[in-house]
């Protein structure tokens, strides 16, 4: 795979940074941060500032343009502009005019960007191609920006952008969503910081998992424009939510241009290996495929983007080992297991209740029952493979449309939905041991809705509207309840709802599954206000943001008969075919209902004392 790295190279003058925090609002994120800032100093070529030079930024895939005036001190400052590709142009009677195109902002980033006037004919002009990333001078945080061509050109293990968030180098994957809700991302410990403690916020909106303190589904990397990743030291307005880093992502938007591309990626069986335990091959065929498109619905004022990503996992691994009690066995009979030598047959043949190789005690009736659900053997041992088959379908669409109401209003609303299924595996099987295994119909959705108002050149404001919601279901193997087996002292809350038993060193059903079946829905809502004022050489920054978080689940955990046969007569499969379980238990179904609130407020505001000196300082 071809690939392309941009080196960025960032460098601070000297930059002396403030910052009082009072009070973290743990959860929820503030500040859209799908945007950048664009500043800097006009000076002629003697190096005089130069006041009233006009400043004009155009977005080149767009064509959305902001301007700005040089003050008394030759600065100017144009923030919360969208990102990607600017043209900046700057004009004043008497000096030549200056273009520098190849400026490109990204998520979170104030570049700043010096201009030289030379003395001239306004009809000259003088253009400049941006070679690097300009300098930040503004912010104070420390990130790292994985732009769309990393995303795209860099292997990924399932095409998860999530994978990047540990190139740099601070961040180390230590788990993932657990198996009782929806996979919706990865636990991610940076710079020492708890798994659970990374914000995720998508196109300035908060986009977190309240349940489990993960991402929700990032767009597939198609579909992504960028994310930073931002640690250390956090600017007010940055402060809010989980406090260990920021990720800020942002999904691609469309252009004056129709843009589009399609994809297939896929593994087969045929091109792996077997595995040395299983008797076949696993038969894997995993396809992921899709494609995107984006471009105007009308020319310089309304634009478009979409995408679809679907994946196809099929496999039936056969490389698990189990021993099943064999049709000797259920009239009490251990001589044929003990003479091939079986793996226990010391201790069955040393077992207090096993004379001669034949079981003294009497047989249980629910051990036969069940027995008869097992896979049956022609092996001595009673040995069987099995294993968990795959069957899963997913697929995903983000969509997001981009209005330029006016010069001075800037419109968007994005809409992601992503869907996992899979099947139950016993459905597939109907092989009592792949009730260990559970099957997933989990849903999610996140909508963002956004404002960009200019009240003037020098005051901005950009609003958020959100929406998040998970719904999981992790439904279990329905084959038969403990009644039908005979075990009538326990209840059946979950409907023929098959029962544990674990057989040590022999087999087991639905032991695995136990921890995980239930269903749950977690929804949080809410919004952000960031309002930025430019005043002389101060950029002042204002902002609130409330969100309200609600759980309910529903767990079957340890609500279905649990039955442990372990060797207290010698040998578990002993103690099975008698019928004296060692653990014996049944618990409640657990319900959990949450309400959570949640308030942020902040007040911040970077001062540029001189070319050399900035002050950045706020209160959250």
């Amino acid at each position: 795979m071809a690939q392309r790295l941009r080196s960025t190279i960032s460098a601070r003058l000297l930059d002396v940074s403030m910052r009082i925090l009072i009070l973290s609002v743990s959860v929820v994120a503030l500040m859209a941060q799908d945007t950048g800032t664009i500043s800097g100093t006009v000076a002629d070529t003697s190096g005089a500032l130069v006041q009233g030079v006009e400043i004009t930024v155009t977005q080149t895939d767009t064509d959305a343009q902001r301007t700005a005036t040089t003050d008394a001190s030759g600065s100017y400052i144009i923030p919360n502009l969208p990102l990607g590709p600017y043209r900046l142009r700057a004009t004043k009677m008497g000096f030549e005019v200056y273009v520098q195109t190849g400026i490109v902002l990204q998520v979170g980033s104030s570049p700043t960007i010096p201009v030289t006037l030379k003395v001239g004919d306004i009809t000259e002009q003088i253009q400049v191609e941006a070679a690097a990333t300009a300098v930040e001078t503004r912010d104070m945080g420390v990130g790292t920006v994985v732009e769309t061509q990393r995303i795209l050109d860099l292997p990924l293990n399932g095409r998860q952008p999530t994978d990047l968030i540990t190139l740099s180098g601070l961040a180390v994957q230590t788990a993932s969503s657990p198996q009782y809700t929806m996979s919706t991302g990865v636990n991610i410990s940076v710079a020492g910081g708890t798994d659970y403690s990374v914000q995720y916020n998508l196109d300035g909106a908060s986009h977190l998992d309240t349940y489990v303190g993960t991402n929700m589904p990032l767009p597939f990397p198609d579909a992504l424009q960028e994310f930073k990743l931002l640690t250390s030291s956090q600017d007010a307005n940055q402060g809010g939510g989980h406090s260990g880093a920021t990720v800020d992502a942002v999904t691609k938007s469309g252009s004056n241009a129709f843009h589009g591309d399609a994809f297939e990626f896929f593994r087969n069986t045929d091109l792996n290996g077997r595995d040395f335990f299983a008797p076949v091959a696993d038969g894997l065929k995993r396809n992921q495929f899709g494609g995107v498109i984006g471009g105007p619905i009308k020319k310089d004022k309304f634009f478009f983007f979409a995408g679809y990503e679907g994946t196809r996992i099929r496999q039936n691994n056969q490389s698990t080992i189990s021993y099943v009690p064999t049709p000797a066995e259920l009239t009490g009979n251990f001589g044929p297991y003990i003479s091939a030598g079986c793996p226990g047959a010391a201790g069955i043949a040393n077992s207090p209740v096993v004379h001669g190789g034949q079981l003294v005690l009497p047989i249980s009736p629910a051990a036969v029952k069940i027995a008869s659900y097992l896979p049956q053997s022609n092996n001595a041992c009673g040995q069987v493979f099995s294993g968990i088959p795959v069957h899963e379908n997913e697929w995903q669409v983000p969509v997001r449309l981009d209005y330029n109401l006016s010069s001075k209003n800037m419109l968007f609303a994005r809409y992601l939905v992503t869907k996992i299924n899979i099947a139950q595996p016993y459905d597939i099987s109907k092989n009592v041991l792949s009730t260990d295994g559970t099957g997933a119909n989990d849903m999610s959705n996140s909508l963002a809705l956004g404002d960009t108002y200019l009240f003037s050149t020098t005051v901005v404001n950009s609003f958020r509207v959100f929406g998040n919601r998970v719904g999981a279901t992790t439904p279990g193997a329905q084959t038969f309840g403990p009644q039908q087996v005979g075990i009538n002292n326990m209840y059946d809350y979950y409907g023929n709802f098959i029962p544990i038993f674990l057989v040590a060193n022999g087999f087991s059903t639905n032991f695995g599954a136990n921890f995980f079946i239930g269903s749950d829905t977690t929804t949080n809502f809410g919004l952000n206000d960031d309002l930025s004022i430019i005043r002389g050489s101060h950029q002042f920054s204002l902002g609130v943001n409330t969100m309200r978080a609600l759980l309910n689940a529903h767990s079957y955990a340890w609500s279905e008969v649990f039955c442990l046969f372990a060797g207290i007569f010698g040998s578990p499969m002993v103690v099975f075919v008698a019928g004296h379980a060692a653990l014996f238990h049944q618990a409640n179904p657990n319900p959990d209902n949450v309400t959570q609130n949640f308030v942020g407020l902040y007040a911040a505001d970077t001062w540029k004392v001189s070319h050399k000196l900035a002050l950045n300082y706020g209160l959250r």
